[in-house]
C-alpha cells in the first residue's frame, strides 16, 4: 500500500506534493485525519508530518511538556504508530489511537488523547504473541537488551483492511509473522513461521540446541500487496542478510532474497529503518559488512535497488563505496542507515563512515575499486556529490524538508556531532561554513573506554523526525532523540533526551526534555533511550518509546544484569494549559 500525505489549505484546496516524492497513490492524510502506518511515517521513510497544525515553534517553546505515560510490559524498540478515528469496541465512534509493540512480544493499542488514570483504563486492546527469545551472549554480548528479545521491528498497518502486520521472535527460536485485526488485536492471519533457504544456507534448523542469531530489526514494508521482512546481525560463518517477501492477503512466501548468497554477513538492519519504496516498483535498502562480488550477487556494504517481478527480486542497480574493503575490515558498513529519497529523482545515502553520497536513483554509483583495505579513493562520476558529516556513524536516515520561501534542507545527526542542516539548492547540498546550520547541543565529552576496548562515539547520534504545517513559517520543528550520558551500544542505563529545534534555523533550540546539562532529570524526562525508535508526531502530540524509567549506567563485561527498570512505556508529550 502506498501512503499518501496531503496538506489542505484553509479553503480546502488540496495541495499535492510539498515533498516531491510523496505523490504516490496512497491513503489520504489530512489535517483532521493523519495516520502513521509504518516506520518513519510512510513507505518512503520520509519521517515528516506536513499536516501538523497544533504544534508550532511558539507554543512548543512556551507550553510544551510531558503529559502522561502509556504502560508497556517491557522495553520498546519499535516506533509507535498512529491511526486517526479508529473504530473499536472501546471507541465505537472512533478515537485517535497509538499502537506499539514490546520486546516481550506484546502489542498495544491505546487512546491517544486521553490521560490514563490507571495502567489500562485507556487501553483499547493488547495482544500477546507468545514468549520471547531470552537475551543471551550469542546475540547480545553487552547485555544491552536483556532480558527478552521479542518484537524488534516496527509493524506495518493496512488501514483499508484493518490489519496490522507484526513479526515476533519466540522462545523456540522461531520468528513468526501475524496479521492482527487493527480494531481488536485478534489474529486474522497466521502465525506463519518464517523459513526458507538461499542456496545451501537455511534460515532455520531443527537440530537440538540450535539458536537463531539473526535479528529482525528493520521495519516492515507493506507495498503493492507484499510484506517485506528484513533480517540482519553478524554472521561471519554465513549469511546474515535475508529479505523475505510475503503475500499480504495470504501470508504465503512469494520470494526470498539475500545480498550474500554463498557469502558471509551482509545484514539488513538500517538502525530499524525499513526498506524504502519509491513511486514505482523499486525498493531500496543498504547492507552491512559482508563479501562484495557482484558476479556472485554478493553486495556487502552496499546500497541496493531491487525490483519485484514475477515472484522474484532482482538487483537492478547498486552503489558500493570504493573503499568497501576498508569499510568491511573496520566495521564501517553502509548498513547503519537507510537512503533518503530527494526531489529531482535523487537519493542520499550514508552509513557508519560518516559520508553522505548523492546520486540519481536511476543511475547509482556502481563500484570502482579503491584497492585492498585502502581508505582514500575516488568513486565513480555517478556519485554526484560526497559530503563528510563526521567520522561518527550515521544511524537511521536523514530528513528532508521544503520550508518557507522554497528553502530546502537536509538534516542529519551523526554520532558525537551536532545536528547539522544542509541547504539543498539546485539538487546539491551546500556545505559552506556560513551556509550550514548546527544545533547548539552535541555530546559533551568523549564516551569512556569499555572493557579494555576503545571508547565509542555516543551511538546512535540523533534519531530524527520533523513536523510542520506544510511550508508555513514558524511551524517547522525538527525532533531529535539523543543519548545524554553515554554510548547506548555499549552501556545499559543510557538516558535519552528529546530535543525540539527550529527547522528554519536549527541553532535555535525550542525545548528539551532534560536539564541544561542534558544529564539532569526534570519532570519532562522520559527515562532510558530506546536507541533506534524515532519520535512519533501526530495531532499535537509526540510519542516517545523508552527502554525503561531508570537503571544504573553500567557496561557489562562478560556478565549479565540481574536488576531491570521497574516501569516501561510510551511517554506522551503535548501542549499544557
Amino acid at each position: 500500500m502506498r501512503l499518501l500525505m496531503w496538506a489542505w489549505c484553509k479553503k480546502n484546496t488540496a495541495i499535492l506534493g510539498l515533498l516531491p516524492f510523496l505523490f504516490l497513490p496512497r491513503l489520504f492524510n489530512t489535517k483532521d485525519s493523519f495516520n502513521i502506518y509504518t516506520q518513519r511515517v510512510d513507505n518512503q521513510r520520509s519521517g515528516v508530518n506536513l499536516v501538523e497544525t497544533q504544534l508550532n515553534q511558539s507554543n512548543v517553546k512556551t507550553r510544551f511538556g510531558k503529559l502522561w505515560t502509556l504502560y508497556s510490559d517491557a522495553k520498546i524498540m519499535a516506533q509507535p504508530l498512529y491511526v486517526s478515528h479508529l473504530v473499536s469496541n472501546k471507541c465505537p465512534q472512533g478515537c485517535n489511537t497509538v499502537l506499539f509493540a514490546s520486546m516481550n512480544n506484546t502489542v498495544y493499542a491505546y487512546i491517544a488523547d486521553q490521560a490514563p488514570a490507571t495502567s489500562n483504563d485507556t487501553l483499547i486492546w493488547s495482544k500477546s504473541l507468545g514468549p520471547p527469545r531470552a537475551g543471551a551472549h550469542d546475540i547480545d554480548e553487552a547485555a544491552l537488551d536483556d532480558p527478552s528479545w521479542g518484537i524488534l521491528s516496527t509493524p506495518a498497518i493496512d488501514l483499508a483492511n484493518n490489519l496490522m502486520y507484526v513479526v515476533a521472535w519466540n522462545s523456540d527460536q522461531m520468528y513468526r509473522i501475524y496479521a492482527l485485526d487493527l480494531r481488536s488485536g485478534e489474529t486474522v492471519k497466521g502465525p506463519v513461521v518464517i523459513e526458507g533457504s538461499v542456496g545451501e544456507s537455511s534460515f532455520i534448523q531443527h537440530a537440538k540446541n540450535w539458536k537463531q542469531l539473526r535479528k529482525q530489526r528493520a521495519g516492515l514494508l507493506l507495498d503493492h500487496g507484499s510484506v517485506y521482512v528484513g533480517f540482519g546481525g553478524d554472521n561471519e560463518g554465513g549469511i546474515a542478510g535475508w529479505l523475505f517477501v510475503y503475500d499480504a492477503a495470504t501470508l504465503q512466501l512469494r520470494t526470498l532474497w539475500s545480498p550474500e548468497p554463498g557469502g558471509k554477513s551482509g545484514g539488513i538492519w538500517m538502525s530499524g529503518t525499513g526498506p524504502v519504496a519509491d513511486e514505482g516498483v523499486s525498493v531500496f535498502l543498504q547492507t552491512g559488512n559482508g563479501d562484495y562480488d557482484p558476479k556472485k550477487n554478493q553486495y556487502g556494504d552496499s546500497l541496493v535497488k531491487l525490483k519485484f517481478d514475477e515472484n522474484k527480486l532482482d538487483v537492478v542497480d547498486a552503489f558500493t563505496p570504493c573503499n568497501q574493503s576498508y569499510l568491511n575490515h573496520q566495521d564501517l558498513d553502509m548498513g547503519s542507515a537507510a537512503p533518503l529519497l530527494l526531489p529531482g529523482n535523487l537519493l542520499l545515502s550514508g552509513g557508519k563512515y560518516g559520508n553522505l553520497y548523492l546520486m540519481d536513483r536511476d543511475h547509482l554509483g556502481a563500484y570502482v575499486s579503491g584497492g585492498w583495505h585502502k581508505e582514500e579513493c575516488t568513486n565513480s562520476q555517478s556519485v554526484l556529490q560526497t559530503v563528510t558529516v563526521n567520522r561518527g556513524h550515521i544511524h537511521g536516515s536523514p530528513i528532508y524538508w521544503s520550508g518557507p520561501q522554497d528553502k530546502q534542507w537536509v538534516y542529519v545527526m551523526a554520532e558525537a556531532k551536532n545536528l547539522t542542516a544542509f541547504p539543498f539548492v539546485g539538487g546539491r547540498l551546500k556545505t559552506g561554513v556560513d551556509e550550514v546550520k548546527m544545533s547548539t547541543w552535541k555530546p559533551p565529552r568523549q564516551a569512556p573506554a569499555i572493557c579494555h576496548k576503545p571508547a565509542r562515539n555516543w551511538m546512535p547520534g540523533g534519531i530524527l523526525a520533523l513536523s510542520s504545517d506544510a511550508n508555513r513559517a514558524g511551524t517547522g520543528i525538527v525532533w531529535a532523540l539523543v543519548p545524554t550520558n553515554g554510548d547506548s551500544n555499549t552501556f545499559r542505563g543510557v538516558k535519552g533526551m528529546l530535543l525540539a529545534l527550529n527547522a528554519e534555523d536549527v541553532s535555535q533550540e525550542l525545548w528539551r526534555s532534560q536539564g541544561p546539562d542534558g544529564e539532569s532529570d526534570i519532570p519532562d524526562s522520559f527515562g532510558l533511550l530506546a536507541r533506534f525508535a524515532p519520535p512519533t508526531v501526530a495531532h499535537g502530540k509526540v510519542f516517545v518509546a523508552n527502554a525503561g524509567d531508570h537503571e544504573e549506567l553500567k557496561r557489562y563485561c562478560g556478565t549479565r544484569p540481574t536488576q531491570f527498570p521497574k516501569n516501561y512505556g510510551v511517554v506522551v508529550y503535548g501542549l499544557k494549559n
